[in-house]
């Protein structure tokens, strides 16, 4: 545990991070107003906001269905958006995930805990966890080849003679 997560720990302090998909049929100049909604929901429970990503247009891995009135709408697009923010001891994370999943344009999201430092991914490194595994280094000695440029008639035969090759 860092001492960041400890001094959260005492004060009582929880931090989240919400995660969200915005349908694709909402018109763009109308996402702020739905972040405006989810960010209402987090005000409710005294949230404060630590950080956020506004949504952009993505294309989603798979297509998602979700019913609207009766009938299934089928995405294969949304907007992505994030904010992270904390929550006091009183608060009920509950709340804010009862109200994001009847919020009609939101097509998928996910509440997560998490730490307060910045948790923007990295590239990946690979770490080998077989102990027993030995290098190998290979020596390569440096080949003599003849290298000398080919004619433009040169190349025109080859060229020829593969393309004859292939036709049969």
């Amino acid at each position: 545990m860092s001492k960041k997560e400890k001094v959260a720990k005492i004060s009582g302090e929880k931090i989240y991070e919400v995660g969200y998909h915005i349908v694709s049929s909402v018109a763009e100049e109308n996402i702020p107003a739905e972040v405006e909604k989810i960010k209402s929901y987090l005000a409710k429970e005294k949230a404060v906001i630590i950080s956020e990503e506004a949504p952009k247009l993505r294309p989603l891995a798979y297509s998602i269905k979700k019913a609207f009135g009766g009938s299934y709408k089928t995405f294969d697009k949304a907007y992505f958006g994030f904010i992270k923010f904390t929550l006091g001891e009183d608060a009920d994370v509950r709340t804010i995930d009862s109200a994001m999943k009847n919020n009609e344009s939101v097509l998928r999201y996910i509440i997560i805990k998490t730490v307060k430092e910045n948790t923007m991914y990295s590239p990946k490194i690979t770490v080998f966890s077989d102990k027993d595994a030995k290098i190998k280094t290979f020596k390569v000695e440096k080949a003599e080849i003849d290298i000398k440029p080919a004619s433009v008639e040169e190349i025109d035969k080859s060229i020829d003679a593969l393309v004859a090759d292939e036709v049969i």
